[in-house]
């Protein structure tokens, strides 16, 4: 997941691969169903209007089209190709569409990096032929790209076969999966979550998905990205992309495949062990602004619905209306709104009256509205009753919720009355069936007035919950400038007592200590700190000390604290000890745990939760990227449950959680400086102490890495 060195100027071609005026298709045949074939017979049916090229010098003409027996014997110089050979009659395809002037390849075929030694070898000679031009290329092993509004289809999968693309969207789809992107595309479709543009980039050799999304955040035709994600090859491309999307308000949305992962590395620091790929990754889509659904479902249709509400009442100055006929849905979109972070605010005492007025003593008027119970005595109650609650100030926008898929004259006179509500309001709306599919032919009328239709309950409660945070300012970055000390010039492993020392330097307090070179120097070391203490064996490589009994507390008096240096020592075996750290016994507070990985991705990342020996058992940790603000460590103290001790749970007194954020902001900086050459680090436990006392860092561990 590294940044990757790109071979040409970047976005040059992409116009051309999205919008052609001609197409040669190389490896056409009269088998209908092969990719180039069907790439030409997609452009046909869906009304391409450039010129069609087919080769293949087997055949005077292909599905209507007259067909070249080559390149050289096109009336044109195509501007983009679609190559449909195998690996090895690839580069010699690619070569002479390089030296013809075609702008752009599409290449189909498998065989590549993913197909061991040969295939790399065979990658490198493709990249060799592409190299010193400005022909562009999208894949290998590549399914293709498309732009409804012009006809072209290049997509050569089944699902391809059953698109209508009768209406265009304003979604732009980028994917790393190409029988994902035809499953979604034909999904989305039937759904009503159409597209503008779409693309998949297979190997992505040279056209890579961070920048179609850079293109497509200048195209006018879009207004809202999804992204099918496996991995990143540019992932600070896709950073400063997020960036830029958010700036020119065009949401991302995206799914991320392979969550999880069967094994990680071993690691040293509980911070290591618990940031995955995964969660760091999720840490930059919360701070960037990316709205990540997850479950691949929800992909377009987010995307979709948000592009549908750009031009109504942006969502977040008010709270969302639940209105429906289902008693039980509504009780279940409560938790569901609770968990997304969607309002659903009181209606005004106005509304209230007017709804009064109409509805039957046995229906409240309430946030949600269920008025199923009277529907069947007054059949234009949900309309009156919708129309009435749309208007207050309050909401902003609505979830009707049907009995069902229009499917009798009674349930389609239900939906058609919502549509007419929703249809000519200007706060966003939504719809969501508890029985049927959305996909039901019904519901077109709901699909060509841009109202989205949810999946499910859950879908469309956090449907809601995305478009309130695409509306959402960021929180400010974090400051790189602030004065931090040097790391020692040394690999591996740095001894708590060296570590301690920077964690010092920060500004973060620890206990006061000595250091004893020999058990024998134990006990006089305890006496001058006069009181109780804990002692500490120090051995060369050692990361966890309590793993290996070299940790013992609260010993009262010189002579125990000697003893336990000495059992230490006994029980030691094979360890190399370098001494003994002796250390002040620190008051009690709420324990906390620091920490910072350095992601190859993405940098520098800084890690909060409830510290001590279980951290790694409990897990309630949360990630952010460094450097961090004030806010944005706020932030993640409110993400894990150590937010409710640090308040001040169950009548203890709150603690000193600013001093916390304070401690959390410098270590941030500590590793933004140190990026290079800080590769993780533990400052475990830290005592927050209460209110107005600071904290107190107990542990600290730091691992460097060589000079980059």
């Amino acid at each position: 997941m590294t940044d990757t060195i790109a071979l040409h100027a970047p976005h040059a071609g992409l116009g051309t691969l999205f919008h052609p005026r001609s197409i040669a298709f190389i490896g056409a045949s009269e088998r209908p169903n092969t990719p180039a074939s069907r790439g030409l017979r997609n452009c046909l049916r869906h009304g391409f209007k450039g010129g069609l090229y087919p080769i293949n010098p087997k055949y005077p003409e292909l599905f209507g089209v007259r067909c070249y027996p080559a390149l050289a014997e096109l009336p044109e110089v195509p501007e983009l190709a679609m190559i449909a050979l195998s690996a090895e009659m690839t580069l010699q395809a690619v070569a002479e569409c390089k030296a013809a002037g075609v702008r752009v390849v599409v290449v189909c075929s498998a065989g590549w990096e993913e197909q061991g030694a040969e295939g790399v070898e065979r990658a490198r000679r493709l990249q060799q032929i592409l190299s010193g031009g400005t022909m562009r290329m999208l894949g290998p092993n590549c399914l293709g790209a498309g732009n409804p509004a012009a006809g072209l289809c290049l997509g050569y999968n089944s699902s391809f076969e059953s698109m209508a693309h009768s209406r265009t969207g304003r979604v732009g789809l980028v994917t790393q999966s190409g029988a994902m992107m035809g499953g979604l595309l034909l999904n989305g479709e039937d759904a009503g979550a159409d597209v503008g543009l779409y693309a998949h980039v297979g190997n992505a050799m040279d056209i890579g998905m961070e920048e179609i999304v850079e293109y497509m955040l200048g195209d006018e035709q879009i207004d809202v990205i999804a992204l099918m994600i496996e991995g990143l090859r540019q992932p600070r491309r896709f950073v400063d992309a997020a960036r830029r999307a958010r700036a020119v308000g065009k949401p991302l949305v995206v799914f991320k495949a392979g969550t999880s992962e069967l094994g990680r590395q071993a690691v040293m620091s509980h911070t290591g062990a618990l940031a995955g790929a995964d969660e760091i990754f999720a840490a930059v889509c919360r701070e960037e602004g990316i709205l990540r659904v997850q479950e691949s479902e929800d992909l377009l249709s987010t995307a979709a619905s948000l592009a549908h509400w750009k031009g109504r009442q942006p969502v977040g100055r008010g709270g969302m209306l639940v209105f429906t006929l289902s008693g039980g849905a509504a009780s279940i979109l409560a938790d569901e709104c609770a968990e997304a972070g969607v309002p659903l605010p009181a209606l005004s005492a106005t509304t209230l009256q007017k709804l009064e007025a109409i509805l039957p003593s046995y229906v409240k008027a309430s946030n949600p509205l269920d008025v199923g119970g009277a529907v069947f005595s007054n059949p234009e109650l949900p309309r009156q009753a919708l129309a009435i609650a749309l208007e207050d100030d309050a909401i902003d926008s609505v979830l009707w919720v049907g009995v069902g898929a229009p499917r009798d004259e009674r349930s389609q006179l239900w939906l058609d009355q919502a549509l007419d509500v929703v249809g000519v309001s200007d706060k966003a709306s939504a719809i969501v069936p508890v029985s049927g599919h959305v996909q039901e032919a019904g519901f077109e009328r709901a699909r060509a007035l841009g109202i989205p239709l949810a999946r499910s309950l859950r879908a469309a409660a956090q449907l809601n919950g995305f478009a309130r945070r695409a509306n959402q300012p960021l929180l400010a970055r974090g400051d790189a400038d602030g004065s931090v000390p040097d790391l020692p010039a040394v690999e591996g492993l740095i001894d708590e007592v060296q570590s301690k020392a920077l964690v010092k330097a920060l500004g973060i307090r620890v206990p006061e200590s000595r250091v004893a070179a020999s058990v024998e120097e134990v006990a006089s070391c305890a006496r001058e700190l006069a009181g109780p203490v804990v002692v500490k064996g120090l051995a060369r490589g050692i990361a966890h000390k309590s793993e290996h009994g070299l940790v013992a507390l609260n010993l009262a008096t010189p002579e125990l604290a000697q003893a336990a240096a000495q059992k230490m020592r006994e029980q030691g075996g094979e360890l190399e000890f370098t001494g003994f750290l002796v250390e002040r016994m620190a008051s009690r507070g709420v324990e906390v745990v620091l920490g910072i990985k350095r992601d190859p991705a993405f940098g520098p990342v800084l890690m909060f939760g409830l510290g001590g020996v279980a951290v790694e058992l409990f897990k309630d940790v949360a990630f952010g990227m460094c450097p961090m603000s004030p806010d944005s460590a706020r932030e993640l103290i409110s993400m894990t449950r150590a937010a409710a001790l640090l308040r001040g749970f169950r009548g203890q007194p709150p603690a000193d959680e600013e001093a916390l954020v304070e401690a959390m902001v410098r270590l941030s900086q500590f590793a933004f400086r140190h990026a290079d050459r800080l590769a993780e680090m533990d400052v475990n436990p830290v005592i927050v102490l209460p209110q107005g006392e600071g904290v107190l860092a107990l542990d600290a561990m730091i691992s460097c890495s060589g000079r980059t």
